[in-house]
């Protein structure tokens, strides 16, 4: 069961985080395509709900996975370090997942691990699809990309919502392209 507490105070570690402690190269705001802002961690916190809310994944790999995808964008556009409490497993997620290259260094990587990554990117990927945070240049490749993880992800976890979103979303960016 997740700790509510330490999940708040992880969420405001986050949010803190993506507002103080952004890198140059990083974002402290999303921007949509109808122009308006976001703050960037509401990227990171949409994937932790939507993993907690998916109850056909078992508790032990939602409770993980949810403070993984909180923390997954930490390492890449802050110079915040992990918060020390973590487990070793959510350290290790969050490391599994994060990339300083660019996205055809992510997509080779990704595709090599674990299937726990693989659903965690999945979340990630369809959470940038849904807000419409890509370029049209881009559509193909990420689609592509999000229909490889979700092979890999109904093979070991089954059809989960996000799966159904993700495919929904697959089908409207490829009309677009």
């Amino acid at each position: 069961m997740i700790n509510h507490k330490s999940f708040v105070k992880l969420i405001g570690f986050v949010a803190k985080a993506h507002q103080e402690k952004v890198l140059p190269k990083a974002k402290a705001f999303r921007t949509f395509p109808s122009g308006e802002q976001n703050p960037y961690f509401t990227h990171s916190l949409w994937c932790a709900t939507m993993i907690l809310l998916d109850t056909k994944l078992p508790e032990r790999v939602r409770v993980p996975g949810a403070k993984a995808l909180l923390l997954h964008d930490v390492i890449e556009d802050t110079s915040a370090s992990l918060p020390k409490n973590i487990s070793n497993e959510v350290e290790c997620l969050v490391k599994e997942m994060s990339y300083a290259g660019g996205f055809n260094e992510e997509k080779t990587a990704v595709l090599t691990k674990s299937p726990i990554v693989q659903l965690l990117k999945l979340y990630d990927k369809t959470a940038t699809l849904y807000d419409g945070d890509i370029k049209k240049i881009r559509y193909k490749e990420w689609t592509e990309f999000m229909q490889k993880l979700i092979n890999t992800v109904e093979r070991e976890y089954g059809t989960l919502h996000i799966v159904l979103l993700a495919k929904e979303l697959i089908k409207k960016y490829q009309n677009i392209s």
